[in-house]
């Protein structure tokens, strides 16, 4: 129980650090790209492929949808059906997710899609 307690701690605190760089990045992104940025923290557990995908159907109006693990240092990238990524930038991606630069991934991500006029304006940060 105290290992689990200890765990948990840590990744607050870890949140905690990235929180404003990740805000700022998105922010940065959607004003260069017009296209709107969710992430989504929350707990992605076992079947996380699944739960990502769910969450990102709750976010529509968002081009990019970020899920976030804390506890586990997960990461899963969701994105519309109009937007085409590279694989070159998902590899790329992915290796800023192994390091855990979750910033650096969401402004490599918006260089790559196309300039849009902005639609309606979302959460950037949601906490589940």
């Amino acid at each position: 129980m105290v290992k689990r307690s200890h765990q948990r701690k840590e990744a607050a605190n870890w949140w905690l650090q990235q929180k404003p760089q990740v805000a700022a990045a998105i922010k940065e992104a959607e004003a260069t790209t017009g296209h709107q940025i969710v992430v989504v923290v929350a707990r992605l557990g076992k079947y996380h492929v699944e739960r990502a995908t769910h969450i990102a159907s709750k976010n529509p109006g968002a081009s990019l949808v970020f899920c976030v693990d804390v506890l586990q240092h997960r990461y899963e990238l969701r994105w519309q059906s109009t937007v085409s990524l590279s694989q070159s930038v998902l590899d790329d991606t992915t290796k800023l997710f192994s390091e855990q630069k979750l910033a650096e991934a969401i402004l490599l991500v918006a260089k790559s899609l196309p300039v849009h006029t902005p639609g309606e304006n979302l959460p950037d940060i949601i906490d589940e």
